[in-house]
C-alpha cells in the first residue's frame, strides 16, 4: 500500500523538486550539501539552565531558507523533514527525555501564524519514541520581538521573564525543541524555569545553530 501511495504521490525534493527515492524530502544528492552540525561540537554548551544541547545544522543555506519556508509560508512539509532527521539522530541513543516541551509561541503569534514551528517537529518524534510533548505546562507571557531582528544585547532582555510554569512536571529529564538557536537567551531563559521546579536534566534539541 505504502509502495502504491507513493506511485500516486510521489515525494519531491525540498530542495531540487526531483522525486526522492529515500522518502525524506530531501534527495541524496541534495543531502550532501547540507551544513551538518558537527556532533564533536555539540553537548559542549552547558549552563546554569541547561544539560546539553544537541543540534542537526549550522545555520546556513540552504537549513535557513528551508527554515524561513517553514515559520514563514507554513510548508509543514519542513517540520516532517526534521522530525525525521531527529528520529534517525536519536535512533541508537538510549538517554531519551520523559518530556519533549516544545519552546511555546505567545498566543498573539499563534494566532497569526496559525501553528508552532516546534511543536510541528516535535510531535512525530514523541509519537515514534513514545515521549509525552508538553504543550500546556510551560507558556510565553510576553509577546517578544523576533529575536533575529535583535542585537545579542537586547536579546537577553527581549525574553527576560518571556516564560512561566502553569503546571509542575513530575519527570527529571526534559529535552527543551526549538527551530534556531543563535544565542541561547530563549531556551535559557526555559531552562532556568525547569531547573527551578526541580527538573534534574534539560537538553536542548535545535534543529540549526548559528
Amino acid at each position: 500500500m505504502r509502495a502504491f501511495i507513493n506511485t500516486l504521490w510521489p515525494i519531491h525534493c525540498l530542495l531540487c523538486d526531483s522525486i526522492c527515492i529515500n522518502k525524506k524530502f530531501i534527495c541524496n544528492d541534495c543531502y550532501i550539501t547540507l551544513p551538518i552540525y558537527s556532533t564533536s561540537t555539540n553537548n559542549i554548551c552547558n549552563t546554569l539552565s541547561f544539560d546539553n544541547t544537541y543540534a542537526l545544522f549550522n545555520y546556513a543555506p540552504p537549513i535557513s531558507s528551508l527554515i524561513a519556508k517553514l515559520k514563514f509560508q507554513g510548508d509543514l512539509s519542513v517540520a516532517k523533514l526534521f522530525s525525521q532527521y531527529w528520529i534517525d539522530y536519536f535512533l541508537n541513543k538510549k538517554s531519551l527525555p520523559e518530556l519533549i516541551i516544545p519552546v511555546p509561541l505567545h498566543h498573539k503569534r499563534l494566532k497569526e501564524r496559525g501553528f508552532n514551528q516546534a511543536l510541528e517537529i516535535a510531535k512525530p518524534i514523541g509519537n515514534y519514541f513514545k515521549i509525552p510533548v508538553d504543550t500546556k505546562s510551560c507558556v510565553r507571557i510576553k509577546n517578544t520581538q523576533a529575536q533575529s531582528s535583535l542585537t545579542a544585547k537586547k536579546r537577553i532582555n527581549n525574553v527576560s521573564n518571556a516564560f512561566k510554569l502553569d503546571y509542575s512536571i513530575s519527570v527529571k529529564h526534559v529535552a527543551i525543541l526549538d527551530d534556531v538557536m543563535t544565542t541561547g537567551n530563549t531556551v535559557s531563559e526555559m531552562g532556568y524555569l525547569l531547573k527551578e521546579a526541580g527538573i534534574g536534566r534539560v537538553d536542548v534539541w535545535c534543529c540549526a545553530r548559528a
